[in-house]
């Protein structure tokens, strides 16, 4: 009524717009916040009433809210890195598995094909040590290669039919303590990148052997690699009758160069340079502010000892794929010209003395040539 007194239990409230009722959301929910902020206050004021947990906590938030993204399901087990290997692999298990490291000589240079894993137990035609199928030993169908063979990254499990033919060489380390070493045949085990700095390398000599797959044929090479007090080089070559000699001494020190150059007198005076290959390798190349030999002087005292001459670092992997391929390469090299003598001897007497001429006007021709061949692992 007009002129009476407000009741006090009825609170003021501000004007609603035309058309809403006193008790919808419009009329009080807060202007700024609007309908969403409404329906957060209601909900919070109701599960306080009812004496429910907090809402973050409750277990009805605990379901995953439906995202806009596509999400991918989930699988019920998760595929391993090394799903591609046996289910029975065992790294530590050498007779079974053995690592294949791959090449190839281009016009550009030694190219790594990456490494493979391969079984020697498991018989198999589809097998890159297969001299039957090896053309389409990774490729579905014959004549085709896989996209990703060639590549460091396409390391793979096949299987081995033919590692008991493979012919297995023998390659003797000469040099000083000290030089890398066991350093080099460490990084020749693998195209993993291997801390060459590290100490403990240092106790790592012996022998260790390594699988080359080079131009389609594959070879095992085992390292003899043993301190240069405990065995001498008179010793080294009558008991294991190498292949092969690789010469190692470090560019910043001088006293091992002179060691080396000592070794290749030996082997130069024992015909040795004529019965296998002879390689001087100058180490520690990226220690160019301690370098105190030359490439020059490597390279001269190589020329005049009839060997073949590189240099390398182990701590950087600088040419030491080059120089395992070399390595190989004139071992290969060399068994086929014995193979050429041999041959040449079974000829009449008058092809014989033509041949020794030829051959003495070739050297005569290329005596001046020997300094540029001598850096060259893939020319006799």
């Amino acid at each position: 009524m007009p002129g009476s007194p407000r009741s006090p239990a009825t609170p003021l409230s501000p004007r609603s717009p035309r058309g809403s009722q006193p008790g919808s959301p419009a009329n009080n929910s807060p202007r700024v916040g609007g309908k969403l902020a409404y329906l957060a206050s209601r909900r919070t004021s109701r599960d306080s009433e009812t004496g429910d947990v907090a809402p973050l906590v409750s277990a009805r938030y605990c379901k995953r809210r439906p995202s806009n993204f596509l999400e991918l399901p989930v699988p019920d087990h998760y595929r391993p890195r090394v799903c591609s290997l046996p289910e029975q692999y065992n790294p530590r298990a050498c007779d079974q598995i053995y690592r294949l490291r791959t090449f190839s000589i281009t016009s550009k240079g030694v190219i790594n094909r990456g490494d493979s894993l391969i079984s020697k137990r498991s018989k198999s035609n589809t097998s890159v040590c297969s001299t039957v199928s090896r053309p389409s030993s990774r490729s579905g169908r014959s004549g085709e290669r896989s996209p990703f063979e060639g590549s460091c990254c396409g390391s793979s499990y096949v299987s081995s039919e033919n590692s008991v033919g493979i012919t297995k060489y023998r390659v003797v380390l000469l040099g000083e303590s000290g030089v890398g070493k066991s350093a080099l045949v460490s990084q020749f085990m693998t195209s993993e990148y291997m801390n060459t700095y590290d100490a403990s390398l240092d106790d790592e000599f012996g022998e260790k052997s390594v699988s080359v797959l080079l131009d389609e044929e594959e070879n095992e090479v085992v390292f003899i690699d043993h301190p240069a007090h405990e065995m001498s080089v008179e010793n080294c070559l009558t008991t294991y009758e190498p292949h092969a000699c690789v010469v190692v001494y470090a560019v910043t020190d001088r006293a091992s160069f002179k060691k080396a150059e000592d070794v290749l007198n030996y082997l130069w005076r024992e015909s040795c340079v004529d019965k296998m290959a002879v390689i001087l390798v100058g180490n520690k190349v990226d220690l160019v502010r301690n370098r105190s030999v030359s490439s020059e002087e490597g390279k001269a005292a190589a020329t005049h000892h009839d060997a073949k001459f590189i240099e390398t670092s182990s701590g950087l992997q600088h040419n030491v794929d080059e120089l395992l391929v070399g390595v190989v390469k004139q071992i290969r090299l060399r068994l086929a010209a014995k193979k050429k003598r041999l041959k040449k001897l079974s000829m009449s007497r008058t092809s014989l003395s033509l041949q020794a001429a030829k051959d003495i006007l070739h050297k005569m021709c290329t005596i001046d040539s020997k300094s540029k061949s001598c850096e060259n692992l893939h020319k006799l």
